[in-house]
C-alpha cells in the first residue's frame, strides 16, 4: 500500500498532465481557428477575383473591372507577405492584373494616336497602326475591344484621308506650275474638298499655301458662274466621301467601278444568280460589295468593303441572322442530323432545345465548326455582334476579330457596321 508521500506525488503528476493536455487543446484549437481563418480570406479573395470575369472559362474579364478591389486585395497581398495568401490566389491576382494593365496600356496607345479630337499626330504610320490593330486582338472582352478598334480605325481613316489628299494636292500643284491654265473647276473642287479632309495639322500647314494659291488664281481667271459650279461640285464631293468606313479617293475610278460590275455580273449570271440583291464577297481582291439587279446587270451599292482574312469555300450561302449583342443563351444547333440544323435560337434552354430532339446540349466549345450538336454564343464572345450566314451543310460568321476560324469572314468593326446596317436575314450571300 502506497504511504502519503506516493500518493502525493501521483497527484502532482496527474495535474501536470492535466495542464499539458489543456495547453495542447488550446494550442489546437488556436492552429484550427488560424487555419480557418486563413482558408476563408483566400476563398474569399479568391471570390472577389473571379467576380471581376464576364466568363471565366474564356479568360474574359468585364468591360467595368472593379479596381478599387483590386488595389485593396493587393495591399493584402503584400502584408501578408507570403504567409497569408496561397501562391494559387496570388497567381489568380496577378492573372487578372497582368490582362488589365495590358488593356490599360493598349487603351493608351490608341489615345496616343489622337492630337485632340478632331486630329492624328505626326508619328502615326501604317505600320505603327497595323501593329497596334493585332494588339487590339489580345482583348478579350468584345465590348472593350469594339471601343478600342473604332477609335483606331477612325485614325487610320483620317490617316488614309490625308495621304490621298497630300498626294493630289501636291501632284495638281506640279500641274498647275507647269501650265496654269490646266486648273478645271473639277481640279479645284476636289483641292478643297481634299483639304477639308486633312487631319493633321502640320500636313495641313504644309499645303495651305499651294491650296491658298491655286484658289486665288481659279477666283481670279474665273466668273462667277464657274465659281458656283465649283462650289456644288466641291460639296457633292465632301457628301460622297465616305467617312464613316475605310476609305476611298474621292476621285473616284468610274471606269474600274464598271470593270468591278461587270465581273460581279457576268459570275453571278454564270452561277445562275436572279436575286435583286447579293452580298458579294470576291476572294481574289478581298473584297465584300452589296450588289443591285439594275436591268440586267449588277450595279455596286456603296463602296466595297476590305476583307483582312477568309476560310470559306466559294459558293452561294443566305444571311441567316444579323446578330447584335447576343444573349449568353443564344444558340445555334450544329447537330447535322437534326431537321433544325443551323437553326438560330435567340434565348436556348433545355426545355426549348428537348422540344426539337437536341439532348445532352451543354459544351464550352469556341470554334462553332466543332461544337456539337449545339453552338453557345457565350463560348466566343467575339461573334455576339456578327453577321450569321449558312446552306445546307455549313454555319458561318462575318465578324471583326477575335480569331480566325474555318467558314468566317473577318473584316474591320466599321466594315461589319456598314454590312449589319444594310444585311437583313435571307439576302443571298455570294463567295466567289
Amino acid at each position: 500500500m502506497k504511504d502519503k508521500k506516493d500518493l502525493r506525488n501521483d497527484s502532482k503528476i496527474a495535474s501536470r498532465f492535466l495542464i499539458v493536455a489543456k495547453v495542447v487543446a488550446i494550442i489546437t484549437a488556436v492552429v484550427f481557428f488560424i487555419t480557418l481563418s486563413f482558408g476563408t480570406v483566400n476563398a474569399a479573395i479568391s471570390k472577389q477575383i473571379a467576380n471581376q470575369y464576364q466568363d471565366r472559362q474564356l479568360g474574359v474579364i468585364k468591360k467595368d473591372v472593379s479596381e478599387g478591389q483590386l488595389n485593396f486585395i493587393g495591399k493584402i497581398i503584400d502584408v501578408s507577405n507570403g504567409h497569408i495568401i496561397s501562391n494559387s490566389v496570388v497567381k489568380e491576382y496577378q492573372s487578372l492584373t497582368d490582362q488589365l494593365d495590358k488593356r490599360h496600356q493598349r487603351s493608351r496607345d490608341v489615345s496616343a494616336l489622337y492630337d485632340g479630337k478632331k486630329q492624328y499626330q505626326d508619328d502615326v504610320s501604317e505600320d505603327k497602326l497595323d501593329s497596334l490593330d493585332k494588339d487590339l486582338l489580345e482583348e478579350k472582352n468584345q465590348d472593350v475591344y469594339q471601343t478600342q478598334k473604332n477609335k483606331l480605325d477612325t485614325v487610320r481613316i483620317w490617316f488614309e484621308q490625308t495621304n490621298d489628299a497630300i498626294k493630289y494636292i501636291n501632284d495638281l500643284w506640279d500641274n498647275f506650275n507647269d501650265d496654269k491654265t490646266s486648273l478645271s473647276v473639277k481640279n479645284i473642287s476636289m483641292v478643297n474638298t481634299y483639304n477639308k479632309l486633312i487631319k493633321n495639322k502640320n500636313i495641313k500647314a504644309e499645303v495651305a499655301d499651294k491650296v491658298q494659291t491655286m484658289n486665288d488664281y481659279y477666283n481670279s481667271h474665273s466668273n462667277e458662274d464657274s465659281k458656283l459650279v465649283n462650289a456644288k461640285a466641291e460639296l457633292a464631293a465632301l457628301k460622297n466621301s465616305p467617312l464613316t468606313m475605310k476609305y476611298k479617293s474621292a476621285n473616284v475610278d468610274i471606269i474600274s467601278s464598271l470593270d468591278n460590275s461587270s465581273e460581279a455580273t457576268d459570275v453571278l449570271k454564270q452561277a445562275g444568280i436572279t436575286d435583286k440583291h447579293v452580298l458579294y464577297y470576291d476572294k481574289s481582291k478581298n473584297q465584300m460589295t452589296f450588289m443591285t439587279l439594275t436591268g440586267d446587270n449588277y450595279v455596286a451599292d456603296g463602296s466595297s468593303i476590305s476583307v483582312s482574312s477568309g476560310s470559306i469555300s466559294a459558293g452561294s450561302y443566305s444571311i441567316k441572322n444579323v446578330i447584335n449583342g447576343a444573349s449568353t443563351n443564344a444558340a445555334i444547333v450544329t447537330d447535322s442530323s437534326s431537321s433544325s440544323f443551323g437553326r438560330y435560337l435567340s434565348d436556348a434552354s433545355s426545355d426549348s432545345l428537348e422540344q426539337i430532339g437536341i439532348t445532352d446540349a451543354d459544351n464550352s466549345t469556341a470554334d462553332y465548326n466543332s461544337a456539337r450538336p449545339v453552338f453557345w454564343f457565350k463560348n466566343n464572345s467575339s461573334l455576339s455582334t456578327s453577321i450569321y450566314f449558312g446552306n445546307s451543310s455549313t454555319i458561318g460568321f462575318i465578324h471583326a476579330g477575335g480569331g480566325s476560324y474555318g467558314n468566317g469572314v473577318t473584316v474591320s468593326s466599321s466594315g461589319l457596321s456598314t454590312i449589319q446596317s444594310k444585311a437583313t436575314s435571307g439576302l443571298l450571300f455570294y463567295v466567289n
